[in-house]
């Protein structure tokens, strides 16, 4: 069944501990996205990376993710974004996806990220945790930073159903041409619509994307923090698949 919808990646700089702050940020570029959308954030967005208080990271995510399932009820939204979890005493990085009021997946990071540590604190998921989101704009593929590199990931996500692969990132700097690189290749191996949010500032690569089955940028963020959109049109995926088999 073909959807239309409008798919918003969200930018800003995510200050590792900051919890107010950063949830505080994250709320105001949300009012910028319409109803009936998707919206992406990036990583952890509402702590960083605040291995120093995990404890209270856990705790403050667990609000935060309590607002946000309200909220996307209210504002009749989807959104996909991470947060630090504790699950039997083990620490994951876990992607939410929250339908209009609705939990529709959760799930813990497969490829943890190990230059910057996270192998060290986070218990990484498994294969078998990859899933799919049926929420009610379709199929939505959530895909976790460093897991873009990881292609037989990506490609159990679409053998899933996945329509719309929704990727939450904090994308170092360094590695900003890998990011942009990735994201549109993705697109274009799999025909599929993707919407990636980055974080950005000093160590951040920002270049939040949105990019449609062609490859064809729709939308594309530089360095600065804000909100940037594209129109989602499910019917693309089959007219690229008709036109440009790959089975």
């Amino acid at each position: 069944m073909r959807r239309t919808f409008r798919a918003y990646a969200l930018q800003f700089e995510t200050v590792n501990c900051d919890f107010e702050r950063n949830y505080s940020r994250f709320l105001s570029l949300l009012n910028f996205c319409e109803k009936g959308a998707l919206v992406v954030a990036p990583e952890v967005f509402p702590t960083g990376f605040c291995y120093e208080r995990v404890d209270e990271a856990v705790k403050f995510s667990e609000r935060v993710c309590r607002e946000l399932l309200s909220f996307s009820e209210g504002l009749e939204v989807t959104l996909v974004f991470t947060v630090f979890e504790k699950v039997n005493g083990k620490l994951f990085n876990s992607v939410k996806v929250f339908d209009r009021g609705r939990e529709v997946l959760s799930r813990p990071k497969f490829k943890l990220f190990p230059p910057t540590g996270e192998t060290n604190y986070f218990t990484a998921g498994s294969f078998s945790d990859l899933k799919v989101a049926e929420t009610s704009l379709g199929i939505i593929a959530p895909v976790i930073c460093f897991e873009l590199r990881f292609y037989p990931v990506l490609e159990r996500l679409k053998s899933l159903g996945g329509e719309v692969f929704a990727v939450s990132a904090q994308w170092g700097r360094a590695r900003k041409f890998h990011w942009e690189l990735f994201v549109k290749t993705r697109a274009v191996e799999l025909q599929r619509f993707f919407v990636a949010a980055n974080g950005t500032g000093r160590e951040m690569a920002g270049s939040s994307l949105t990019v449609d089955p062609w490859g064809r940028v729709l939308s594309e963020a530089g360095d600065s923090e804000g909100v940037i959109s594209g129109n989602i049109d499910t019917a693309v995926i089959s007219q690229v698949e008709r036109k440009l088999p790959l089975s």
